[in-house]
């Protein structure tokens, strides 16, 4: 769940998501509520990478800059 747990300020959460060779993705939440994460992308390359990276971000608009977690590096060995 993407969750904006400080109503009151007035931003905006989303989540970046990068599999390896491609560019970032970025799925919104939505301000004062919960929203379900359950995203596919179903590209015929995205399907056999193994690394993949993921971040959650905070959008305070287009005068200041985001404020973005550390970035997760994720790993996946195949048999």
């Amino acid at each position: 769940m993407l969750r904006d747990v400080d109503t009151s300020d007035g931003h905006n959460v989303y989540v970046q998501v990068r599999v390896e060779g491609h560019r970032w993705a970025r799925y919104y939440g939505k301000q004062q509520r919960e929203v379900r994460m359950h995203h596919s992308n179903w590209s015929g390359a995205q399907q056999y990478t193994n690394d993949a990276k993921i971040r959650a971000c905070r959008d305070r608009g287009s005068l200041r800059p985001d404020n973005c977690s550390p970035t997760l590096s994720l790993h996946y060995d195949r048999d």
